[in-house]
């Protein structure tokens, strides 16, 4: 029998001989060979998923929130109505603004930084600190869920918003937090995450602006104007502008209290060199109940009278603040019995301070038989105070909730 040389003769049907080595078959059937073509065989998978990806479009069948560069995830979905109005829940706003809202009997009041408003079941108005404002929604009920008009709520929860239809994505931005904008310079695309393979979520055209959150590596995280988030090459954006910077925060880490100083007296010596946030604590205010048994404010000493100008006079050389302290002569649950009583409270002393030139008070309550009347009262006092770059203090009773007080007051002394 003949030796079979190393190469095999093959025949094909147009009668042309090929010789095929059989080295080449050799390495198909290795390791490496079956390794790479199953490489390839990823590669072109991975590709053919991601053009489909790219090329399906499924229309949203609900309206998405994004605040800053964050999908939120909400508690009711966001509802809209024949004019555009767009309302959230009541329940996802004290999630997301005002863990302190209140709603009783047809009536909603939010608080927020310096701001509070107030909104009636069905009226297309409502008051921000006191001031009457028109509005395109209203306060409306839904299955049993309250709905407060978002549309109208710029000015009271400090927000920009704008909402794109076709893409179904109300986009908000905080007006306390810094935004920044830059133009695209080349035409690219917006890709779900900085990864090789990462979806195309969609393509950004030049001279478009976007909002900028932050640079990782080679990619900037941005929102386009439809509300999409995503990255795009750093090198693709100009250098980002900025609209508006960070609002610094404006509460007191710490007060000095001169116990010594507290009587309104005529007779003290200029102070050198005191402590920063220093303060005197004089009872100046009273809070009871008339001969009608309805709620006022009483001053304790006439802000006209001369021993207290004198008084001012000598803390403002000394560089100390008058803090004036507002006692309680009556039940708390009388003050907060209604919005109205505890409006004519705050805007007493609001009027007062303002009038006299003095910029802070102190709450000091003994006797509190309504403890959740305290936190709602402050908490409606602080952003009407605020608004006038007013602090409003506290003194701790054992019955109060420091922490909680902490996140409502400018500063709670012991």
């Amino acid at each position: 029998m003949r030796q079979e040389s190393s190469q095999r003769v093959v025949s094909r049907g147009n009668g042309v001989v090929q010789k095929r080595s059989g080295k080449k078959k050799k390495f198909k059937n290795t390791r490496l060979y079956k390794i790479l073509r199953v490489l390839l065989l990823l590669i072109i998978l991975i590709v053919i998923v991601n053009i489909i990806k790219n090329i399906v479009h499924k229309t949203p069948d609900k309206v998405s929130l994004v605040i800053g560069d964050k999908n939120i995830k909400l508690k009711n979905e966001i509802e809209i109505d024949k004019n555009n109005n767009i309302f959230v829940s009541i329940d996802d706003i004290k999630d997301l603004y005002d863990k302190n809202i209140y709603y009783s009997n047809n009536i909603l009041i939010t608080t927020y930084n310096k701001h509070i408003a107030v909104l009636e079941m069905g009226k297309t108005t409502m008051k921000i600190n006191d001031v009457v404002q028109e509005i395109k929604g209203t306060l409306k009920e839904k299955n049993g869920i309250i709905y407060l008009p978002f549309s109208d709520m710029s000015d009271v929860y400090d927000f920009e918003a704008s909402y794109n239809k076709d893409t179904k994505i109300l986009s908000v931005d905080s007006k306390s937090l810094e935004k920044k904008e830059a133009v695209v310079l080349k035409n690219c695309k917006l890709k779900e995450s900085t990864k090789m393979f990462a979806k195309t979520i969609e393509k950004i055209k030049k001279t478009e602006y976007v909002t900028v959150f932050g640079i990782e590596g080679k990619f900037t995280r941005i929102r386009t104007s439809d509300g999409s988030l995503g990255y795009v090459k750093t090198k693709k954006l100009a250098t980002p502008e900025v609209l508006w910077e960070n609002m610094e925060d404006e509460k007191l880490k710490n007060v000095n209290v001169l116990e010594d100083y507290n009587s309104v007296n005529s007779g003290y010596e200029v102070l050198q060199d005191v402590k920063e946030n220093s303060v005197v604590t004089p009872n100046l205010f009273k809070i009871s109940l008339n001969s009608e048994n309805k709620i006022e404010v009483q001053k304790i000493l006439s802000f006209e009278n001369d021993m207290f100008k004198s008084y001012q006079d000598w803390a403002n050389q000394s560089g100390i603040n008058i803090c004036p302290v507002v006692t309680l002569d009556c039940s708390m649950s009388k003050v907060c019995e209604s919005y109205e009583s505890r409006s004519l409270v705050i805007n007493t002393l609001y009027n007062d301070l303002v009038k006299n030139n003095l910029n802070m008070i102190c709450i000091d309550f003994r006797e509190i038989d309504d403890i959740e009347g305290l936190y709602r009262f402050t908490t409606e006092m602080v952003p009407r105070f605020k608004s006038a770059g007013m602090k409003v203090l506290i003194k701790y009773n054992d019955v109060l909730n420091k922490d909680r007080l902490n996140t409502i007051v400018d500063f709670v002394i012991d």
